[in-house]
């Protein structure tokens, strides 16, 4: 089975749940880097949450309720039918790596969405071996 994109859900203590395109578990994971891995292996990504800041014109991309992991948003063109979305991952939630993550530019919206949610889903994936600060601040791992 492979599909798409796949939703992640926190499960208690019992780690993360990865649901399909149904919403229906299909494994559980000790940790989101190990969620990341299997999602990857079914090469699919990560299903973010996406809101649209209407003063900006910028699409904000969040994960399990983090502020943000990342946004899209139309460069400004010459030519008004032209132009390209820029992409960029950016997070300062403690749960994953608190950096700057990849980015680039895309010519489609859709395809912005699909790259900035496969390169999370990645960033998240090779993130190094080791305690988390997340897991260190919880007495976890």
């Amino acid at each position: 089975m492979t599909a798409e994109r796949l939703k992640v859900r926190d499960a208690g203590g019992e780690g993360y749940e990865v649901l399909d395109y149904d919403g229906k578990p299909i494994a559980i994971c000790a940790t989101i880097f190990h969620a990341a891995h299997y999602v990857r292996s079914l090469a699919a990504r990560f299903w973010l949450d996406w809101t649209l800041d209407a003063t900006t014109g910028a699409f904000s991309a969040s994960f399990l309720g983090s502020n943000s992991v990342g946004r899209i948003r139309r460069e400004r063109p010459r030519n008004p039918r032209e132009g390209y979305w820029r992409w960029s991952i950016s997070t300062n939630d403690v749960r994953w790596r608190n950096d700057e993550g990849p980015r680039g530019r895309e010519y489609d919206k859709d395809l912005a969405v699909v790259r900035l949610e496969h390169e999370f889903t990645c960033y998240l994936a090779n993130t190094p071996e080791g305690q988390s600060s997340y897991a260190r601040a919880k007495g976890r791992e």
